[in-house]
C-alpha cells in the first residue's frame, strides 16, 4: 500500500508541477489571429460661439406704428397751412406787376392773396411760380421710412375746357 500510496503523490506532484509551470497560456488557432484594432474616437472640437448683434442700420423699426399723427398745428401757422391743396382754388391772378399775386380760396368761401415763396398746404408747401393761368406749388411729403420726397403740384385759375 506504501507503494500505491507513493505512485499516487508522485503523480499527483507530477500534475501539479506541469499544472503550475508557466503563466502564459497555451497558444491556440484563435489567439493567433490578429490582435483587435484598438477603436480610435474622434476628437471633436468645439469653437467658442460667435455672439450675434442686430444692426438696426438701414431697416425698419419693427416697433413703430404704421399710422403717422397728424403734426399739431402750430400757432404760427397760416390758415392756408391748414388745408391739403385739393381743397383749395385759385379765385384770381395778378400777373402784370414785378410781384404777382393771386387769390385763394379756402373750402368755407375765405379767401388769401399770395405770392411767390409763401406758405400753402399741409404738406409744407411753397408757392415756387406765379403764372397768368396757373400757380406752381412745391410739397414735400414725408414717407413711412421718414424719407422726404418733393412733389410740383400745379394750381390752374380755369380749368380746361376739354374741348
Amino acid at each position: 500500500m506504501n507503494a500505491l500510496r507513493r505512485t499516487v503523490i508522485g503523480l499527483v506532484g507530477i500534475a501539479l508541477l506541469v499544472g503550475c509551470g508557466s503563466d502564459e497560456a497555451p497558444v491556440t488557432q484563435k489567439a493567433a489571429k490578429k490582435p483587435p484594432k484598438p477603436k480610435v474616437v474622434a476628437e471633436v472640437v468645439v469653437e467658442p460661439e460667435v455672439e450675434y448683434r442686430y444692426n438696426p442700420e438701414g431697416k425698419a423699426d419693427p416697433f413703430r406704428s404704421f399710422v403717422r399723427r397728424e403734426p399739431e398745428l402750430e400757432d404760427d401757422q397760416s390758415p392756408l397751412e391748414r388745408f391739403d391743396l385739393s381743397q383749395l382754388s385759385v379765385s384770381a391772378i395778378m400777373w402784370g406787376s414785378d410781384r404777382p399775386r393771386a387769390l385763394i380760396t379756402d373750402p368755407s368761401g375765405k379767401g388769401y392773396i399770395v405770392s411767390e415763396g409763401a406758405a400753402i398746404g399741409k404738406n409744407q408747401g411753397r408757392v415756387m411760380k406765379i403764372d397768368d393761368n396757373l400757380i406752381r406749388v412745391k410739397e414735400t411729403y414725408v414717407d413711412f421710412q421718414d424719407r422726404a420726397t418733393t412733389k410740383e403740384v400745379e394750381m390752374r385759375l380755369y380749368e380746361s375746357q376739354g374741348g
